[in-house]
């Protein structure tokens, strides 16, 4: 489907924004599965230290190790917010397009385009929306988008029979 329409806007990658990302696209795991890499780092180190002659060093850093990767998890969207502002793109400039190519997103350091024919579907959430393409996950935040661009995604979906929401 060809449509002469073209949207294009700025934002800035700040920590409101990445906030908003993990808040609307990620699910929290906090099952017993997600600590398991913990576990396994503490009970090598256990285990270095109880039935090895091994300098008590590694057996601790192991320890350490698998204490650090449970914070990871108990704490995920402080230490996934931390990481990314950590990142080199953090308060960067980001255009976002949306035209009859797909959904293009510029930077100084990413230049990303999702093609209409690789988007599974379109989500709506609370903030924005979430788009499932081949290459993954990713979210448009309704701050960034126009009612004409969301409209017009969804009807670049809706012609290709790709998008499951029809009750919003």
């Amino acid at each position: 489907m060809t449509d002469s329409f073209a949207y294009s806007t700025t934002f800035k990658l700040d920590k409101s924004h990445f906030s908003e990302c993990y808040q609307e696209s990620v699910v929290p795991d906090y099952s017993l599965r997600a600590y398991s890499k913990a576990i396994f780092l503490a009970l090598m180190g256990l285990g270095l230290s109880l039935f090895t002659e091994i300098d008590q060093y590694a057996a601790w850093f192991l320890i350490g190790l698998g204490v650090v990767e449970a914070l990871s998890v108990k704490y995920q969207k402080p230490w996934w917010l931390a990481r990314q502002m950590l990142s080199r793109s953090a308060n960067s400039q980001v255009t976002l397009t949306i035209d009859g190519q797909g959904i293009r997103s510029k930077s100084v350091y990413v230049d990303a385009l999702i093609s209409w024919g690789d988007i599974n579907q379109v989500s709506p959430t609370g903030q924005g929306l979430l788009v499932i393409h081949k290459g993954g996950r990713s979210y448009i935040s309704s701050r960034c988008l126009s009612e004409e661009a969301t409209g017009f995604i969804h009807r670049q979906l809706d012609g290709a029979g790709q998008n499951d929401d029809t009750d919003q």
